[in-house]
């Protein structure tokens, strides 16, 4: 098997009812269009989901991945510590995936908590895999999971990563799905979390309606400058779940696009097409 649905979704962890409270009225569409999302996952029956996410440890040259047993979140740093998360690690499509990146000279760093302490204090999974998580679970999905923080390596390497992936997949014999955690430009407004900055709202519209067009070159070549100037955490993990579909015939939904509290939230998904449908 392989790839068989993508999605791109945010983590803000204000989506979280338990967190969010009154404030999640004014991120209804993403919340609705996250649960579109995760039930066309869930529907789509996978065995294992593939998660990349921004905030994990982030290596310049080689990408991280989660290496425990069993993987476990909560939201106790969002004041919601009720909230806990398990899943199963796919350990060995983890070791296939690892394989394929050395034949492509593509590094990965496993990561286990004995010597994450090394790299960061947290050794819980992230809001950037917990968020789309609790979601994917609440609709239903409730396979392994395998959680990716990319690498600070040029994109074009990382869009051979996601064929790494996908190859992994194959190899293993599994049905995957793959969301890709990372909102978009954090400076949309006075006010926002990373201050203002004009080009903030240009980057989120050329990179949304470059999705739409599935215009992969485009989103491989993007002005470094406006990548920087949106001050976004996104657009390297989208480039991961494009390389994935290399290959394959996807159509890309723009399921909901918005920025009500300064920060682009985009949810998409790609299905994949049989060779009998039409895209």
């Amino acid at each position: 098997m392989s790839i068989v649905i993508a999605g791109i979704s945010p983590h803000p962890p204000l989506i979280i009812p338990e967190i969010g409270g009154r404030e999640i009225a004014e991120v209804r569409r993403t919340v609705e269009a996250l649960k579109k999302l995760s039930a066309e996952v869930a529907a789509a029956r996978p065995e294992t989901v593939i998660i990349i996410t921004p905030h994990g440890p982030v290596f310049r040259d080689a990408v991280a991945v989660r290496a425990e047993e069993e993987l476990q979140g909560d939201f106790s740093a969002f004041r919601a510590p009720g909230i806990k998360l398990t899943a199963k690690n796919d350990t060995e499509l983890l070791r296939a995936a690892a394989e394929e990146g050395k034949k492509e000279n593509l590094g990965m760093v496993l990561l286990k908590k004995k010597g994450l302490s090394a790299f960061s204090d947290e050794t819980a999974l992230d809001h950037g895999a917990t968020v789309p998580l609790y979601y994917l679970q609440e609709a239903g999905t409730a396979g392994r999971i395998m959680v990716i923080t990319f690498a600070m390596l040029p994109y074009r390497d990382l869009f051979r990563f996601g064929g790494v992936l996908q190859r992994a997949a194959a190899a293993t014999g599994r049905k995957v799905a793959l969301v890709a955690s990372g909102d978009l430009s954090h400076r949309l407004e006075v006010g926002a979390p990373a201050g203002y900055d004009p080009r903030g709202k240009e980057f989120d519209q050329k990179l949304v309606q470059s999705l739409q067009d599935y215009d992969v070159e485009k989103i491989l070549s993007m002005d470094r400058e406006l990548v920087s100037r949106a001050g976004e955490c996104g657009l390297r993990s989208f480039v991961i779940l494009l390389g994935s579909l290399s290959g394959l015939k996807a159509k890309p939904e723009i399921l909901s696009y918005e920025g009500p509290f300064g920060v682009g939230y985009l949810v998409a998904s790609f299905r994949i097409l049989k060779n009998e449908e039409e895209e």
